[in-house]
């Protein structure tokens, strides 16, 4: 993967968030919701924390935990 795809999916995450959360002003999420974002939210901190880990290390190798995490197991 280039440097700029990855700033580029970086970039898509920021701008689709910044777009979407003042929309939520207002609403209330269902418990069912709620679990959902929470676990999406799970997710996206994982795969954060691996592309930092890649960055600065260059490996670039999914950990079994992170890798059932992504696959929702």
């Amino acid at each position: 993967m280039k440097f700029t795809d990855l700033i580029g999916v970086c970039q898509g995450f920021v701008a689709g968030a910044s777009r979407l959360v003042p929309k939520l002003r207002g609403r209330d999420l269902s418990e069912s919701q709620l679990a959902t974002v929470t676990r999406q939210l799970e997710k996206i901190r994982a795969t954060a924390d691996w592309i930092e880990t890649a960055v600065a290390t260059g490996k670039v190798n999914l950990d079994e935990a992170l890798a059932e995490l992504l696959r929702g197991q």
